[in-house]
C-alpha cells in the first residue's frame, strides 16, 4: 500500500535485493509527524521516538526511512509506521512543501558524491571533513535537482 500513495520514490534496491520493511508502533507524535520520506529512530520499547529533535544518526543510534506514515489512513488507524531496515537502495526525496507537508531533506547545496546524515528526522549534508562523523553517515548523494526540488540518495 505504501507504493500506491508514496510521496517519494524508491528507485532501486527495495523490495528485491536490499532492505527489509517492518512495522513499529508510533511512540507519540508531539513534534515528529511520522510522514513518508522522513526518518525515525526506535526507543528501548521498540516504539518510535516522538521528538523530532532526537532523530539524528549517530554511532549509537540507527535511523530508518518511513515508507508508510501518519499521512496514510491505515497508519493512523493502526498507530504504526512501516520503515525500511538496512540499506542498499536508492531513494528520491522531495523537498517541495507544496507537494509534501514535511520537506524530506534540508539544505540546497548538494552535489553528487556528498555524504549525508539524518538530522531532526530529515536528510542533511554531512559536515564531516576529517572522518570524525563517519558513523553518522547514512548515504551518498547521487543527484540533486534544484528545479524539481528532488534529491536522489543511495542509502548504505
Amino acid at each position: 500500500m505504501a507504493n500506491l500513495k508514496s510521496k517519494f520514490d524508491i528507485l532501486r534496491g527495495w523490495p528485491q535485493q536490499s532492505a527489509v520493511q517492518e512495522d513499529f508502533v508510533i511512540g507519540g507524535h508531539s513534534t515528529h509527524k511520522h510522514h513518508q520520506g522522513t526518518w525515525v529512530t526506535l526507543n528501548g520499547a521498540y516504539t518510535t521516538a516522538d521528538n523530532i529533535a532526537g532523530v539524528d544518526s549517530s554511532a549509537t543510534k540507527k535511523c530508518f526511512l518511513i515508507i508508510e506514515g501518519r499521512d496514510d489512513y491505515s497508519s493512523q488507524f493502526a498507530n504504526r509506521v512501516t520503515v525500511l531496515l538496512g540499506g542498499g537502495y536508492v531513494v528520491r526525496l522531495d523537498g517541495d512543501t507544496n507537494r509534501v507537508e514535511v520537506a524530506q531533506y534540508s539544505g540546497n547545496a548538494f552535489s553528487a558524491g556528498d555524504a549525508v546524515m539524518v538530522v531532526d528526522s530529515v536528510i542533511a549534508k554531512s559536515t564531516a571533513v576529517d572522518g570524525s562523523e563517519d558513523k553518522k553517515i547514512v548515504g551518498t548523494v547521487l543527484k540533486f535537482d534544484a528545479n524539481s526540488k528532488t534529491l536522489d540518495v543511495f542509502v548504505h
